[in-house]
């Protein structure tokens, strides 16, 4: 009896285009066109390269004495500089195809960046901006030297700058060139190519919307009361089929978005064990509000207000990465570890939200569905 009501109810609600347009289609309508508003706000880093610019040194500038210790340094981020002096750095750039150009003047300095080549013009921001730090480092370790061999410290302000410009060479100036291990960064593609399959799974009473006003409307319910099936039964006769409706759904959205945008889903072997598990979450979840409400206007309504709620904390309207909401609110929200478990793991090949994605999920498929079965069991015995 058990096995015949979950394969009916799994036909009646996999036979609904409201459902296959719901969870296949749409999840892949709205990620198109996220994908294509964020791509140039969520662009992956791309490595500079080798590059060359130009600069000029104004005359009696301190940046004479630094001239070379420049060059050396940006040899070894390579970036390779060259000196210009006679024509203005817009003209230079152009006929000399340069990244880039530096005009350093005084005790500052003014960076002139080529459009097309942002890589390149970030580099060289951030090149000067260590440099800089570098040199006043080294020039302030000096004159601190000289004070303590003398031992007469440049108190007076007129005399610590003549100490600072000085003849000394900035031969000391060694830059860090470090390379760390940041994670992948995720573009547009690979973040809402997944958020938003993931989303739309959540909303899976929708699934059984149709199924559940037949079963009110027909009188069906008042049969399972006289039958032999017990309030469990009943109820894994609908979760169990929701659940499995809507992971297929799911999938196949998650299919679409792999094959028309490129989206990667990394180890299918987390996919599919996230997919299970949440969307049997999110089953739970709107049939513990039917059984208690047992009105399914208000259960949409329930459900779609606090999945809207837990998406807006967990990152499907703004990436995680941007977010600024605080961090116990986004925790209380198990969209937002499922969606940082899927990206991350796409990207990277592992995340530390995996856990914690599928114990919350877990967790709501037992506390609700106990829920569920109690509140059934109750009203049955109302109209006992």
């Amino acid at each position: 009896m058990i096995r015949y009501l979950i394969k009916n109810n799994a036909k009646l609600m996999g036979r609904s285009w409201v459902n296959v347009l719901l969870f296949a289609f749409c999840p892949v309508l709205v990620s198109a066109v996220l994908i294509s508003a964020f791509s140039g706000l969520m662009k992956t880093y791309q490595d500079h390269g080798e590059f060359r610019c130009g600069y000029s040194i104004e005359t009696g500038s301190i940046w004479e004495n630094a001239e070379e210790a420049l060059k050396i340094a940006g040899a070894q981020t390579d970036i390779t500089f060259t000196r210009f002096d006679s024509e203005e750095p817009e003209e230079i750039i152009s006929k000399n195809d340069l990244s880039g150009f530096v005009k350093l003047e005084g005790g500052n300095y003014t960076i002139y960046r080529v459009s097309d080549q942002p890589a390149q013009g970030a580099a060289l921001e951030y090149f000067m901006s260590v440099f800089c730090d570098e040199m006043t480092d080294a020039k302030a370790n000096s004159v601190r030297s000289d004070s303590w061999a003398t031992d007469t410290p440049a108190s007076d302000p007129a005399a610590k700058e003549a100490q600072m410009i000085g003849t000394d060479q900035y031969d000391d100036i060694k830059l860090t060139v470090e390379h760390p291990a940041f994670l992948k960064a995720v573009d547009s593609t690979g973040y809402y190519g997944i958020v938003f399959v993931l989303y739309y799974s959540w909303c899976a009473i929708i699934c059984a919307a149709g199924l559940l006003t037949s079963e009110k409307r027909y009188g069906i319910r008042r049969r399972y009361t006289v039958s032999a099936l017990g309030e469990t039964q009943i109820y894994l006769g609908r979760f169990l089929p929701l659940s499995i409706v809507v992971m297929l759904g799911t999938l196949a959205a998650a299919g679409l978005n792999a094959a028309f945008f490129g989206t990667d889903w990394g180890n299918l072997f987390y996919v599919v064990v996230l997919f299970l598990v949440m969307t049997a979450a999110s089953s739970a979840l709107g049939l513990m509000f039917q059984s208690i409400t047992d009105n399914m206007i208000i259960t949409v309504i329930l459900t779609f207000s606090l999945v809207w709620t837990m998406g807006f904390f967990g990152g499907s309207f703004e990436t995680y990465m941007f977010s600024d909401h605080p961090e116990y609110l986004k925790l209380l929200s198990p969209i937002y570890h499922c969606n940082r478990a899927m990206v991350e793991q796409a990207s990277s090949g592992s995340s530390s939200y995996f856990g914690s994605a599928i114990l919350y999920c877990a967790g709501i498929i037992v506390v609700c569905s106990l829920i569920s079965i109690a509140a059934s069991s109750i009203r049955r015995r109302g109209r006992a």
